[in-house]
């Protein structure tokens, strides 16, 4: 059995971060006052003259700022990871735990990795595919707020809800605040893992 736990906003704060690089780095005078983020897509979210401008702000000019530079979601949660990992490991042998992140180009790799560095979360496997669907090759149980996969979810696969604005409105039999909430909840975990009611 194969847990996958999406980085960003789940373990990476990605979409927070990404909003105050744009208001540092992009557009100073941009009011957030209205800020919707209805989409994970920062590209859609806020505005940029142009799509070459957003994928070179990505892709290109602040890939360690919104990659590797980023914080955790919560303050402590490397930690509870690793305390997590240690009773899951010991009750449940079977159970591995991989981290992914979809959709990454380029510099963004060697940040992500930087990213994990820093954390320093015991868990041995990483993948990082183009495209976001191939995830499900991977695992069985998938954490996750990225909109596309809670919908793209394979009958014969768990997906688990980690709550934000962006994905409010997708339904999910499992759904949690944040990955903390969950790990805290570890009898639910492996019930949801194990299949039981």
């Amino acid at each position: 059995m194969k847990i996958a736990i999406d980085l960003n906003d789940v373990v990476r704060d990605y979409t927070d971060n990404f909003i105050k690089t744009y208001l540092l780095n992009y557009n100073r005078e941009y009011n957030t006052e209205e800020l919707s983020i209805w989409t994970n897509d920062m590209e859609s979210v806020l505005p940029f003259k142009t799509q070459r401008a957003y994928q070179k702000f990505v892709y290109e000019d602040f890939s360690y700022e919104l990659f590797g530079k980023c914080d955790t979601v919560t303050k402590n949660l490397p930690i509870e990871i690793n305390e997590w990992l240690h009773k899951l490991n010991d009750e449940n042998e079977e159970i591995e735990v991989m981290f992914v992140s979809p959709m990454e180009f380029g510099p963004t790799i060697c940040y992500t990795y930087f990213f994990l560095s820093k954390i320093n979360c015991n868990i041995r496997e990483v993948y990082l595919p183009i495209d976001s669907i191939t995830i499900w090759n991977r695992c069985d149980v998938l954490i996750t707020a990225n909109p596309n996969l809670l919908k793209n979810c394979p009958e014969d696969k768990k997906v688990i809800k980690i709550e934000k604005e962006y994905n409010k409105d997708i339904d999910s039999e499992y759904c949690f605040k944040n990955l903390s909430s969950l790990m805290y909840d570890e009898n639910n975990i492996l019930k949801i893992i194990k299949n039981e009611e």
